[in-house]
């Protein structure tokens, strides 16, 4: 079981944050890769009269997560989202690649955008039985070891090639700082823009420019934790056109301008 030692992306004043719970990630067994991007555990344990708001950014992978008797499948997030942690309590969840439920779900993928579901039936595993199982486990390695068991079943759905193609071009979006606009994506992938688009949307439900601004987006937000009094290395550094493009694009996806974010560093 390899863990993840990754920078975490997409988790709002993340220094800030970070005290509040302990936060573990593994990668998947190489038979569960092509289905799962990562397995994450996080816990806390918080004073009684005290709680703790987590805000984080738009994800457009979807998730199954597990609590005490509570066992949840979240879709494709397409707006910041909070978390409240209270009291001492722990979420265990699966991060699925992007695209690999497009033939386990009974809708097209947009049908579940900002959607929870409790206890869903289309996942092909008795998830009934599994929290219990998770339940009654006391370390990671058992935990994981369980989830790959139920979901393993699920990799017999997925478009190993669609998948694959997916998470190149994603990563492509993280990878380069030079990739702007869905044009830009085109001619370094050698995709064409109305083929990326129509993939996009059947496959994870944004749109690629929408996840293009979200990426752009995560190097922003790192940038602040290290410069949070400097905006324009912020606009410079990501070769913005100038301060309002930037503002612009925090008030559409954080909701705020770059400004309120630093002042609750």
């Amino acid at each position: 079981m390899e863990q993840n030692n990754q920078l975490i992306s997409g988790v709002l004043h993340q220094t800030k944050s970070a005290p509040n719970y302990t936060l573990r990630r593994y990668f998947p067994s190489p038979q569960l890769s092509s289905l799962v991007e990562q397995y994450w555990l996080v816990n806390w344990d918080l004073p009684e009269d005290s709680q703790h708001v987590q805000r984080n950014l738009p994800d457009p992978n979807c998730h199954l997560t597990f609590l005490p008797n509570k066992c949840e499948f979240l879709g494709p997030v397409s707006k910041v989202y909070d978390y409240t942690m209270h009291g001492q309590n722990g979420i265990i969840g699966v991060k699925f690649k992007l695209g690999a439920l497009a033939c386990v779900l009974p809708n097209p993928i947009e049908h579940y955008m900002d959607t929870v579901i409790s206890m869903p039936s289309f996942l092909h595993c008795d998830l009934a039985a599994l929290s219990k199982t998770l339940s009654q486990t006391d370390n990671d390695k058992a935990r994981v070891h369980a989830l790959e068991q139920a979901l393993e079943p699920l990799c017999g759905y997925v478009k190993v090639h669609h998948v694959q193609q997916l998470s190149a071009l994603v990563e492509r979006i993280k990878s380069n700082d030079d990739i702007y606009t869905v044009e830009d994506l085109a001619l370094q992938s050698g995709v064409s823009k109305r083929t990326l688009q129509r993939q996009f949307k059947q496959y994870i439900g944004l749109s690629p420019k929408y996840l293009i601004r979200k990426y752009r987006l995560h190097t922003a937000l790192t940038l602040l934790e290290r410069h949070p009094n400097d905006i324009h290395h912020l606009v410079n550094k990501l070769d913005y056109a100038d301060q309002a493009h930037l503002i612009k694009d925090f008030k559409n996806i954080l909701g705020m301008t770059p400004g309120a974010y630093i002042d609750d560093i």
